[in-house]
């Protein structure tokens, strides 16, 4: 990795680790860095390099402490038959370096990589690796054949060392005895509590430079031959009680995050133990459905915890303690069905007070299992045993709003001490239904019962339809986030932060919701669960809204603050759609997608409104065809959001790759049949790709002595030399090899920020000459661009853009990006639009 690539953190660490936190602000400030503190924060938490902590606290470069270390591992025939190998524990110390790129290649070339279990299943199942049997370090993958070829057999021990060269992978014969080092990292764990054996390791090499500079046994047999224990890629000493300390563990972390006192952790942490437990064993059940059950056994089981029950449970009563218990349960994904077995067990177990609550978590298991009847009968229940009881008078408001009255459900919400400003109350303000002013209270009632409107309707009318249409989407979207479903919603949100700006903040986008509930299926979910709680004409229309898909439409007519009327590029329909907001900033023509579905009497916009550029069309077209799950939705319509990426005429994102490569110095004949020699009297070459028609340099190549030098501008181009100078010398040896993404432009103006102000070469660009020539080029460049197929047409050329009316569009506004030049030599917007017969009246 070139110097200039580093973090002013990392060259301090390299000078002068290991070092605090503290030691490193000291050193930047003593530099003179300004901001040392903000730097030093930014610095640490880099992860292009490999930069890692160790238990003590300090800071080190991981590459300087294991230099010239190597830690073994003992195969078994799985990791041979794959060619991956298990890192954790015995080579966690090194191969963490793999996962930054200049150390995922061995210093014979060939390509290792870490996967990890839940990013690269689909790479571990191609190795026939089940990524549920991989630890979270990953396993560190090889090219096939790799142990076979040094002759690695199921039970043999591989090491993997670090040189200056690089890494490399080798056989072990023989090893060193371990008993000191064992003793020593014995001596050098706390009594009280465990360590990551990886830094551990690691802090050992830092204060003796000769550690595991010659191969000894694994990790894994070191640590057990001093009877230590080890877990969650952690150690300890002799009976050590894991269990226990992550227990305690978790009551600190219960009590930080939700700022509860002590013993109101303890007792939430001990009842989720007795969920665990409960849901374990009904899964058990699930696995082995066929095991016989006795007669006389006990519909629910305490488990042996009936003291611990009685104990702990008497805190459900406070009601955010029984709320914290379904979120840290349930509402993490846990099962409803274990949730239900544990309230039934507890209930007659616990104090009076308390048993509401058990009755509450009893209807939440029956609402989660969509048993939607039975689980308000129960919400019911648990109000009558406390009346005031909060959690049972919000969940009966949910009930009150699905089915459409609005006063019951305000009454209620008053009652559970619901704030005013909350969305559910504001909600159900804005649709309480006002009393008929034509009739009195005494009058018979409107509706033909004969009773007094008193007693009939009164502070029970209905709004028409065509006002309840928010509230009925409302509805559906709060079944999103009391449900599992809300977890969808987080992978649609990640879908689109993907593609904002490290300052951007996430929006809070109805295309997230409404992609969840159509495209997700959780509004049929929603149907089919609540949808007997809906009143007759909302059911109706919801049914309605599931006929309507989301589509791509084009802008035809504008009525300002009134309505839009839209063609769907897919099918041809029109509509007329009611709306006041975005009718202001629509425009004929435009293309956008959303969902266009009915209300009372007309269409309304559901989900957002998405704008959709032009040679964007045909891609959202195939997207929407092919019944996209919501992710790939929003991830496609998201794109837009993201800076320009830099490519090469390959197609291949620019990146700067410079490798040095020891070689045979009888290569260069080798060199000249396989590329072409830059000067006849130098030893340099060049290799050509042709794309678009066109013959392009993508490698240059340096010879001097045994060392070749290679530079390309993408990964692709420099792994396809690498792979031919290894074919012409399988003995080549890669002595470096770095490589910097050009993301955006933003990448790029840094770049050549770095480099001088001044031409190569020395040349003047105040010579009219010089200026002159560049002018000449700049035109050639531009007559060929005119032909070139561009990604942001869409793959069309400029040409063939200006001839298709619907590509146009697209064509003249990619023109009024190229900037004004004023003088300055550069592409000319103008001469392009002259040449493509788009030059403009008065211009």
């Amino acid at each position: 990795m070139a110097d200039d690539d580093l973090t002013e953190v990392a060259r301090i660490l390299i000078e002068h680790g290991p070092l605090s936190t503290d030691d490193i602000v000291a050193r930047l400030q003593a530099e003179g860095v300004p901001d040392a503190v903000k730097v030093a924060t930014a610095g640490l938490a880099e992860t292009d390099h490999p930069v890692v902590d160790l238990n003590d606290g300090r800071w080190v470069w991981q590459p300087y402490v294991v230099l010239g270390r190597i830690l073994t591992h003992r195969v078994d025939a799985d990791e041979v038959t794959a060619d991956a190998l298990v890192v954790d524990p015995d080579l966690d110390p090194i191969t963490g370096l793999c996962l930054h790129g200049r150390y995922q290649r061995l210093v014979d070339g060939s390509a290792v990589s870490l996967a990890m279990p839940g990013w690269d299943d689909d790479l571990l199942l191609q190795r026939g690796v089940s990524p549920e049997s991989v630890d979270e370090s990953g396993v560190l993958l090889l090219e096939p054949g790799t142990l076979r070829a040094l002759k690695i057999a199921d039970g043999d021990l591989v090491g993997v060392r670090l040189s200056a060269a690089g890494l490399s992978l080798e056989r072990v014969e023989t090893t060193l005895p371990a008993a000191d080092v064992g003793a020593t990292l014995a001596a050098s764990l706390p009594a009280d509590e465990p360590s990551f054996l990886d830094s551990t390791v690691l802090e050992l090499c830092v204060a003796d430079p000769l550690l595991f500079t010659e191969p000894m046994p694994p990790l894994t047999e070191i640590v057990e031959s001093q009877g230590l224990v080890r877990r969650y890629g952690m150690v300890a000493r002799p009976d050590f009680d894991f269990d226990q300390w992550r227990f305690e563990r978790d009551c600190d972390r219960l009590a930080l995050r939700h700022d509860i006192e002590p013993d109101d952790a303890l007792a939430l942490r001990t009842l989720m133990t007795i969920y665990d437990q409960m849901s374990g064993m009904l899964t058990r059940l699930v696995d082995v459905p066929d095991e016989p059950v006795e007669d006389d056994a006990p519909i629910a089981d305490d488990g042996g915890h009936g003291d611990l029950m009685a104990e702990f449970g008497a805190a459900l009563a406070e009601p955010l303690l029984a709320e914290l218990f379904r979120n840290e349960t349930v509402g993490k994904g846990g099962s409803p069905a274990a949730l239900g077995l544990f309230a039934e067990t507890l209930e007659p177990q616990v104090p009076r007070s308390a048993r509401v609550a058990l009755r509450w978590l009893r209807a939440v298991a029956l609402e989660l299992t969509g048993q939607i009847e039975e689980a308000e009968r129960e919400y019911l229940a648990a109000e009558s045993m406390d009346t005031e009881w909060p959690l049972t008078l919000f969940d009966l408001a949910r009930f009150a709003s699905d089915r459409g009255d609005a006063e019951r459900a305000l009454a209620l919400l008053r009652r559970a001490g619901t704030e005013p400003d909350h969305p559910l109350t504001q909600l159900l303000e804005q649709h309480r239904p006002t009393p008929r002013d034509d009739l009195g209270r005494n009058d018979t009632c409107w509706c033909g019962s004969g009773r007094k409107y008193k007693k009939c309707h009164l502070g029970r009318e209905q709004l028409p339809l065509a006002d309840r249409v928010g509230w009925l989407y409302f509805k559906a979207c709060q079944y999103v986030f009391v449900t599992p479903w809300r977890e969808l919603f987080v992978d649609v949100a990640d879908a689109r932060d993907a593609y904002l700006g490290e300052d951007d903040e996430l929006p809070e986008d109805p295309l997230f919701v409404d992609a969840v509930l159509f495209e997700g299926g959780a509004f049929a979910d929603f149907l089919a669960t609540r949808g007997v709680l809906l009143p007759d004409d909302e059911r109706l229309l919801a049914e309605q809204w599931q006929l309507s898909p989301r589509s791509l439409f084009e802008v035809q007519e504008v009525e300002s603050g009134r309505r839009v009327q839209v063609r769907d590029v897919r099918t041809g329909d029109v509509y007329d759609v009611h709306e006041r907001t975005a009718s202001r900033e629509l425009r004929p023509g435009q293309l956008i997608c959303t969902r266009v579905a009915p209300a009372p009497e007309t269409y309304e916009f559901f989900g957002g409104i998405e704008p959709v550029a032009l040679h964007e069309r045909d891609q959202l077209i195939n997207v929407l065809d092919s019944d996209p799950d919501p992710v790939d939705l929003v991830e496609f319509l998201s794109r837009r959001f993201a800076p320009p990426t830099m490519v090469n005429t390959e197609g291949d994102l620019l990146t700067l790759c410079e490798a040095t490569v020891r070689v045979n110095a009888d290569i260069e004949p080798l060199l000249d049949n396989a590329y072409d020699r830059a000067e006849e009297d130098t030893p340099a070459w060049l290799d050509h790709v042709m794309t678009h028609g066109n013959s392009h340099i993508s490698a240059t190549l340096t010879l001097d002595g045994d060392r070749l030098a290679v530079q390309t501008n993408s990964e692709r181009r420099m792994d396809r030399v690498l792979a031919a100078i290894a074919d012409l010398d399988p003995s080549m040896t890669v002595l470096d090899d770095v490589r910097r993404p050009l993301r955006d432009t933003a990448d790029v103006a840094e770049l050549a920020s770095t480099m001088p102000g001044s031409a190569p070469s020395g040349v003047d660009r105040d010579d009219p000459a010089v200026v002159a020539a560049m002018d000449e080029a700049i035109r050639r460049y531009e007559a060929a661009w005119l032909d070139e197929p561009i990604p942001a047409l869409d793959g069309y050329t400029p040409r063939q853009a200006a001839d298709d009316p619907t590509r146009r569009g697209d064509l003249i506004a990619l023109l009024d990006t190229f900037p004004v030049l004023e003088g300055a030599v550069g592409m000319d917007a103008e001469r392009l639009r002259a040449a493509l017969g788009l030059a403009q009246p008065g211009r």
